[in-house]
């Protein structure tokens, strides 16, 4: 992040987001730096299907505590400056019946779930907290890959490999890898328009050109039900912000 930002623009908090106190006090450190917190982006998660209680606690429980801890931070009628809170979902949390990991896809279904109630609640524009998901593909980073090479020794496997040429990890198979520097647009996307309250907002690569793609899946429209709003309203390639190959951040 020093590469990005001045010195006394960002701090690294080591926090376990499964702990209601570490997860509290590092809030409670970015107000006494920043002096107020007006966007969370909350943890991605894991995904290891032999310990569903702990990837129900990172993945959904962490996820949950820390939007209400950044609500309690952000809501105008509290004194609050208002704000935006994105959580991360994955496309699996946008399909069904994907066997491979059932309680990792059930965790990430119901972040979309929490995140659009919230969007929805009557109190919203009162509170002045957007409230939006970012659903990515598989994104190599060293978490990931370690996983995937766990895999392959255990003999998984794996759809047929397509990545960003250029962007290869010999202990990885070659599938629809994302930089975080591609996920990060789903982020972006979102800060960017302020009219983005109930973003559900999938960042994927397309199969045929691998070229990066953003598609808006909902997006809270107060004339239909909530069934009615899962509709595809967008759908868009997106130019590489950086040459294929770059490291990932």
């Amino acid at each position: 992040m020093l590469r990005y930002c001045q010195e006394n623009d960002v701090i690294f908090v080591k926090c376990d987001v499964t702990d209601a106190e570490q997860f509290t006090e590092a809030f409670n450190r970015a107000v006494r730096e920043f002096g107020a917190v007006e966007i969370c982006v909350n943890n991605a998660g894991i995904e290891d299907e032999r310990i569903p209680e702990t990837m129900i606690a990172i993945n959904q429980t962490a996820t949950i505590r820390g939007s209400l801890l950044s609500l309690e931070h952000m809501r105008r009628d509290k004194g609050g400056r208002g704000g935006v809170i994105i959580n991360t979902s994955s496309t699996n949390g946008l399909i069904y019946g994907q066997s491979r990991f059932p309680v990792y896809m059930s965790t990430k279904r119901a972040i979309v779930a929490f995140t659009t109630a919230w969007a929805n609640n009557p109190d919203q524009k009162t509170h002045d907290v957007r409230w939006a998901v970012v659903s990515p593909c598989w994104v190599l980073t060293p978490l990931s890959a370690a996983g995937e090479e766990a895999g392959i020794k255990a003999g998984r496997r794996y759809p047929p490999p397509i990545i960003p040429e250029g962007y290869d990890h010999p202990n990885v198979p070659q599938e629809i890898w994302l930089r975080p520097i591609d996920a990060a647009l789903g982020y972006m996307t979102v800060l960017d328009d302020d009219d983005s309250n109930g973003y559900v907002i999938m960042v994927d690569r397309d199969m045929d050109t691998k070229r990066l793609v953003l598609q808006e899946i909902m997006k809270m429209d107060k004339s239909r039900t909530p069934i009615e709003s899962l509709v595809l309203k967008k759908r868009f390639f997106v130019p590489p912000v950086v040459e294929p190959g770059t490291p990932c951040l």
